[in-house]
Order: C-alpha cells, then structure tokens, then sequence
C-alpha cells in the first residue's frame, strides 16, 4: 500500500477522535419520553433496536463491569426489557438465579421467549422497578440498564432497590448520561431518524431516552436525596454505572 493510504487511515482515525472527544458536552434540560412498550409494534421495534450492533457492544461492557464485582447468588435484572442481558449473563455465570422483572407484559413476553432458546432456566415476572415483587433482603445482586430514566418515581424506586438487596448486596445501574458529547447526540439524532424501524421513529427513540437520562450530577443528588451513602459513580463517554452496595448498619 502506498504512503498515502496509511496518511488517509491515520488523518480519519484524528478526525474521528475529534469528532468523539472534542465536541463540547451537551447542556440541556431534562425532558422525560414514553417508550409505549406496551405496544406490539414498538416492542417488536425495541426488541430489534438492542440487537444491533453499538447495544451489543454495551452490553459487552456491561457484563465486562458485573465479572469484577464476582457475583454469586440470586441476581435481579430489574427492567430487563427484551432479555438480552439476562440471557447472556446465563452463559456468562452458569451458578446464578436469574429473574428478570419489567413492566411491560408486552416486552416480557419477548424475554421469555428468548430465554427458551437458552437451556439455563430464567424466572420472570411482571412489576415496575418502583414496586419490586419480592421481600426484604431476597437479592444478593440487582442489575438495571437503559432504565433509570423511564423510573416515574426515581427516588422511590431506588428505595425499592436498596429495600430488596441483602446485606453486602450490589445494585449496578447503567443509563446514558444527558450531558454526552454533542457527536453522541448526532450520532443517535441519525440513528432515530435514519436506521430505527418506523414505530420508534414515533416514539423519538432512541434519541429520546438519552435527553430523558440524568448527568452524572444528578444520578448523585438522587442517592444522597435518598440517604443512599455507600455509592461509586462511574461517568464515561456517553453513559455511566451506578454502584450501590448495602453494608451493614
């Protein structure tokens, strides 16, 4: 290959980075949006949005995230839409309990039927995150992704989530982050109009759940608005985890 071809690779590779990385961060208020998964049609489009490839990497650091906290027991994977996490973290951690909870019959009807593809059994159940359908202390660890900025009642839900956990328990929240890089926000903006099937170009998705998300800020004022102390906010390029650990009174 010729000197300039590897000069043409290199000068993308700059332009791209600065594209990603220089952009200033976006500054916007915050403006909740209704999925409406309760429809066929746009959970039949959510289902194969999260299938596509930049879900796919997310969740592959996700799952990256919840192998270093090592955990063992019962897991809850609250919110957990179309079951693509659930079912990976069943070939990922083949010694878990795994029970998924959403609010939309609809899309949990979805989860089941991707997890009967998986021999590992998975339990599921209907509930919002703000009204958890278990006892006190029953999960040793709680997941809940892209879901943070549906809750109606954040704080509330939160509550229900600290409620459930175990001593030593964690709950690892992962959502996007409102204050992006304007890129990202681009890059989402062409995604919803260009490349999401036509029921979640209704429903301004998936734009619409990144200008619903909280900053990294905020996420930090709910907690301690709930007296949730023992927390680790882990901001990134356009998403961040929100680790809680329940320790011992």
């Amino acid at each position: 290959m010729s000197l300039w071809y590897y000069i043409l690779i290199i000068l993308c590779v700059i332009i791209l980075f600065l594209l990603i990385f220089g952009l200033p961060r976006k500054r916007s208020a915050r403006s909740p949006n209704i999925e409406g998964l309760d429809s066929p049609e746009v959970a039949k489009a959510f289902d194969k949005m999260t299938d596509i490839l930049p879900f796919r990497i997310l969740r592959k650091k996700i799952i990256s995230h919840i192998r270093k906290l090592n955990p063992s027991g019962r897991l809850i994977d609250a919110g957990c839409g179309p079951g693509n996490l659930i079912v990976q973290l069943a070939k990922e951690f083949p010694t878990l309990e795994l029970i998924g909870v959403d609010i939309s019959n609809e899309i949990l009807e979805r989860a089941k039927i991707r997890a009967t593809k998986h021999e590992r059994k998975i339990e599921f159940k209907e509930g919002s995150v703000e009204n958890l359908p278990f006892p006190n202390e029953y999960a040793d660890f709680i997941v809940s992704t892209f879901s943070l900025h549906h809750w109606i009642n954040p704080g509330r839900a939160l509550q229900e989530i600290y409620r459930v956990l175990k001593k030593e328990g964690v709950a690892l929240i992962f959502d996007f982050r409102r204050d992006s890089r304007k890129f990202y926000y681009g890059f989402l903006t062409f995604i919803t109009k260009i490349v999401a099937p036509k029921a979640l170009r209704n429903v301004n998705e998936p734009i619409g759940s990144l200008k619903s998300s909280y900053t990294p800020l905020e996420a930090q004022e709910l907690l301690s608005k709930e007296q949730i102390k023992d927390i680790t906010i882990k901001p990134m390029l356009a998403w961040m985890f929100v680790q809680i650990t329940k320790l011992n009174p």
